[in-house]
């Protein structure tokens, strides 16, 4: 098949998901669970996302500041913590600050699906950035961690089970092995950056001996 003819047919199909095609996979295989209300929650090209129970908030500063390759789970917990906030309560948001939140709903995508999560419009447009490293990946599984920030001027009041974000469902190529997850999230994770292997690289890397000029 020609350039232009593949071209052509994706340009047809389209990258994002429209509703048929969710509705269609749902029954299939993806899995966004509990969706409380199908109907309200897909949209044209979407999916509204409900916001869970548990934060993971930052404590008054204890560190001057933060080192990425010394952020193990010990050192984390230095500065943040993990708060509970049951339905019918609220968090507040304060402006300036950045809490970490999950979704309501379990997803587990197929192979051939990738992802991104979008603020809606209504809390974009009062200050609210929700977002969750913006890509999702073909067979990942678990409740999304979302990064809420408030860039606005005054505190928001964040209600668990509300629909403060939306999933963006594309087409990927059909992923022949997906990595398994040691763990698969139910709730927002911290920061996993001191298992990056760079540092290891980045110390060797340092250590060695620098050529006479």
């Amino acid at each position: 098949m020609g350039q232009d003819k593949i071209a052509e047919e994706a340009a047809t199909r389209g990258a994002v998901l429209t509703k048929q095609e969710i509705r269609e996979r749902l029954l299939r295989d993806l899995v966004i669970s509990p969706l409380l209300e199908p109907d309200l929650q897909i949209k044209d090209a979407s999916v509204d996302i409900r916001l869970g129970t548990s934060f993971i908030v930052n404590k008054r500063p204890q560190l001057s500041y933060i080192d990425p390759k010394d952020l193990d789970a010990s050192r984390i917990r230095e500065f943040q913590q993990t708060q509970f906030v049951p339905f019918g309560e609220r968090f507040f948001l304060h402006p300036g600050h950045l809490v970490l939140g999950s979704t309501f709903e379990f997803m587990a995508l197929p192979k051939d699906l990738s992802g991104f999560v979008l603020s809606r419009s209504c809390y974009g447009r009062i200050g609210l950035l929700v977002a969750t490293a913006t890509f999702v990946h073909p067979g990942w599984q678990g409740c999304l961690t979302l990064e809420l920030e408030n860039l606005g001027e005054v505190p928001i009041a964040l209600r668990p089970g509300s629909r403060v974000g939306q999933l963006v469902l594309m087409r990927a190529t059909t992923m022949t092995e997906v990595p398994l997850l040691k763990v698969i999230p139910v709730g927002p994770a911290y920061s996993t950056l001191a298992a990056d292997p760079d540092w290891t690289r980045l110390t060797a890397l340092s250590k060695a001996p620098t050529a006479n000029k």
